[in-house]
């Protein structure tokens, strides 16, 4: 059981969150905040649920962020990489 406890601990310490950060035009002004979560499966080969960002059409100035939180990659993890969140955050 210890080792099995230790082995996760180690996993978990080595995996890193990725982020990509986008920044268009002057970057965000008004404050806004908006998360959205995008449901990946085997890999990221297929998603489930991709997020419809209509809102930034007419935008000029937003950062968009791409990342994968130390919840996601517990969850991928869990299922073996079969289950990959992704967190998505827009800033305006």
């Amino acid at each position: 059981m210890r080792k099995t406890i230790l082995i996760i601990l180690f996993f978990l310490l080595l995996t890193s969150c990725s982020v990509h950060t986008f920044t268009y035009g002057d970057g965000p002004k008004e404050g806004y905040t908006k998360v959205l979560k995008q449901q990946n499966f085997l890999g990221g080969l297929i998603s489930e649920n991709t997020p419809d960002i209509y809102e930034l059409n007419d935008e000029k100035d937003y950062k968009l962020v791409i990342k994968h939180s130390l919840v996601d990659t517990f969850f991928s993890i869990l299922s073996f990489g079969l289950y990959t969140p992704t967190t998505i955050i827009i800033y305006r």
